[in-house]
């Protein structure tokens, strides 16, 4: 319940995307993981999270679970938010600062996308099209899994 006695939007209790974030690839219903080059098989949504799915690499997907909507603003109208799990690349000023810098999860060419105010600026997906990850907000929080965790 929030403050005011009405229920609390969700969107604050866990990071989540919307679908148009997310490439389809050329099978119905398949999408590239954001973090495609350890996921290269796609992924599916089951239940409006990102299904668990192969990776070609041992190590957990930090995607796998992620809310995923079909309208790109909360009931509330705040858009999508991710936190620093879900990205394996960031940079921070001076190694603790705000987030300067990500490689964008939505698969766009080029090496890193600026960050303004915990915000994805504005940057092109390809020459015709702004990337919906344009906006999205990064919280400074977490860290991604390990890749090749040691086997037991």
């Amino acid at each position: 319940m929030s403050t005011q006695g009405g229920p609390a939007c969700e969107c604050r209790i866990a990071p989540w995307i919307h679908t148009g974030m997310l490439a389809p690839k050329s099978s119905l219903g398949i999408y590239y993981c954001p973090e495609e080059l350890y996921c290269l098989h796609g992924t599916r949504l089951e239940y409006g999270r990102i299904a668990s799915h192969w990776r070609n690499i041992p190590g957990e997907c930090p995607w796998v679970g992620m809310r995923v909507t079909d309208k790109s603003a909360c009931e509330c109208g705040r858009g999508p938010w991710i936190n620093l799990r879900q990205l394996r690349i960031f940079i921070r000023k001076n190694l603790i600062g705000p987030v300067t810098a990500i490689s964008c999860p939505g698969l766009c060419p080029g090496t890193l996308v600026s960050v303004v105010d915990e915000r994805v600026a504005d940057h092109p997906r390809d020459s015709r099209t702004r990337c919906p990850w344009s906006g999205t907000r990064i919280i400074p929080l977490g860290t991604p899994p390990p890749l090749f965790p040691p086997t037991r």
